[in-house]
């Protein structure tokens, strides 16, 4: 490194005041209304723009708006998730999801040609319609609208997910339903042939009865005495 000459030295404080005044400068074209940082601002206070759009996220990502509330740490999120959650018992091996992706499941006659997608995508269709302006899709995401009351504190979500909640009544529920088959089957399989058996026993009591009835004096009597 070159020693300063007294020349440099007595230069050097004309030479930071001239550097000094540039930063100063840069600063203010930075922080002035036509600056980065003013257009930054404009950016901000205009919800379509790409920051305003990252500042409303920011905004329903907080802790005190419901969806924030959804993923926060032990949240309706962690809860789904969860080892013995709800989300993991759909998945598992031979669950709802397996099931529905089977070969001749649901989501393929859905897919079939003619099906209920294609009828759901034609112009004017079911989707068209929901996505429409002021739809019901505008409604349903609208401020205070249905899915913001759904992720509330107690809400839907909350209720739907919660130990021993909905979801957990209704996975228990699939559960009940396919123990008792085997046991449903077996009974009506038992039953048929008796009631088979009964009805073929009432059907061959039936004509000696009828011929009973026929052969009783009474009977004779009143069909003697029939209209005068």
């Amino acid at each position: 490194m070159p020693i300063p000459t007294p020349g440099d030295l007595l230069g050097m404080p004309s030479r930071l005041a001239s550097a000094s005044a540039e930063v100063t400068a840069g600063l203010a074209r930075l922080l002035s209304k036509d600056g980065l940082i003013g257009r930054l601002e404009r950016m901000a206070d205009d919800p379509d723009s790409p920051l305003g759009r990252i500042g409303a996220l920011a905004q329903a990502l907080s802790r005190d708006r419901p969806l924030g509330q959804a993923i926060a740490p032990g949240g309706a999120l962690d809860r789904a998730f969860a080892e013995d959650g709800p989300v993991r018992r759909l998945l598992a091996d031979g669950g709802p999801v397996e099931r529905l992706l089977a070969p001749g499941g649901a989501v393929e006659r859905l897919l079939e040609p003619g099906g209920a997608l294609e009828r759901l995508l034609v112009r004017d269709g079911a989707l068209d319609r929901i996505t429409r302006p002021d739809g019901l899709l505008d409604q349903l995401l609208a401020e205070d609208g249905l899915v913001e009351r759904s992720f509330a504190d107690d809400g839907f979500v909350d209720k739907l997910v919660a130990e021993g909640g909905t979801l957990d009544q209704l996975v228990d529920l699939g559960a009940r339903l396919e123990r008792l088959q085997p046991v449903l089957t077996e009974l009506i399989e038992e039953a048929l042939p008796q009631l088979q058996a009964s009805a073929d026993a009432l059907g061959e009591a039936v004509g000696p009865l009828s011929e009973l009835a026929g052969r009783l004096p009474g009977r004779k009597r009143a069909a003697k005495a029939g209209p005068a």
